[in-house]
């Protein structure tokens, strides 16, 4: 798979696939990845041919040799650069935490992608940062969170906005894992149609077992990048699984992409486990009831009391209001 050229990205044939493990893995262990673990996933990655892996989120240095995919300080990166080979580093940014400043010197130590989360589809935010980004020729994307929560207009509302200010691919990311097939064809349409120049790709979550199913719907639909973690190891019911999208697509898109190194893959294994261990029945009821993780102790509390039956009955639980800061 060719990496993503300097005008635009363009895949005529096979769609932009990135890695999520480290960042949105990060979520089921407390982003506690070592530095070695980190580069095991990132080679793993770049063994396999995929374009880009996302190795945390960028803020504020912090001291103490933990959580180093929290923060992703110059010394973390540079070691990832080391052994991603063709394989582009991404960061993930959420606006509030972090000055535009902190994207400067990026390119210098492997970083390729910039990625930036825009909230209740608060693009307005994200744009400081796809400025710098762009300025530091970085590839400059928004990911518009809780996709499941807003209609396929607002979203394209949102998404023609990112374009507009220098986006050149825009995520819908399913956060809550609550979508269906259809409903996540819909959004894609009406994104793709008001994405002018820009690319649209599909961050999907698995609480109700159709991450895969969503991400065919997705690329049929139209959008051309699609994100995905090695066991679909991921927040809530965990992620689309890297491997089995990566054999759909060599299978059905010619993609250039080996499947060798992902299935070997042993380094992930015990957070693979704990993911399975606590999502449980809690994160197939969040995504049926489109409960965002900022709402998940709350539900789990009300879970506790009133049993699972009682809340999955209409109105048993209240609608969702995305209170807290957006999680991708």
């Amino acid at each position: 798979m060719n990496a993503v050229p300097d005008d635009r990205p363009a895949f005529p044939g096979t769609p932009l696939l990135l890695d999520v493990t480290i960042r949105d893995g990060g979520y089921v262990n407390g982003h506690e990845w070592t530095v070695p673990q980190a580069r095991s996933v990132v080679r793993t990655v770049a063994a396999a041919g995929v374009p880009f892996v996302e190795v945390g989120y960028l803020r504020e240095a912090a001291s103490g040799p933990l959580t180093p995919s929290a923060r992703c300080e110059p010394d973390y990166l540079e070691a990832l650069a080391a052994v991603a080979g063709a394989t582009g580093l991404a960061v993930m940014v959420r606006p509030g935490e972090v000055s535009p400043r902190a994207v400067k010197g990026l390119a210098d130590i492997g970083v390729r992608m910039v990625r930036v989360l825009a909230g209740r589809l608060g693009v307005d935010a994200a744009v400081p940062f796809v400025e710098a980004a762009a300025e530091e020729g970085l590839l400059p994307v928004v990911n518009l969170t809780h996709a499941s929560t807003h209609s396929a207009a607002r979203l394209a509302g949102a998404v023609a906005r990112a374009a507009r200010v220098g986006a050149r691919i825009v995520y819908l990311a399913d956060s809550n894992g609550s979508l269906y097939p259809h409903e996540t064809a819909e959004r894609v349409r009406a994104a793709v149609e008001a994405a002018a120049d820009a690319t649209v790709g599909f961050h999907p979550h698995d609480n109700l077992g159709l991450a895969f199913a969503n991400t065919v719907a997705a690329l049929g639909a139209g959008a051309r990048a699609v994100d995905a973690s090695i066991g679909g190891i991921g927040k809530g019911g965990g992620n689309l699984r890297l491997e089995l999208i990566a054999a759909h697509l060599v299978r059905h898109a010619g993609a250039d992409l080996r499947l060798d190194p992902l299935m070997d893959e042993q380094v992930t294994a015990p957070v693979r486990m704990k993911m399975i261990l606590d999502a449980g029945a809690g994160a197939m009821m969040t995504g049926m009831l489109d409960v965002s993780l900022e709402q998940s102790r709350g539900f789990r509390e009300q879970a506790a009391v009133r049993g699972y039956d009682a809340l999955l009955r209409a109105d048993a639980y209240p609608a969702p209001s995305l209170g807290g800061t957006a999680i991708g």
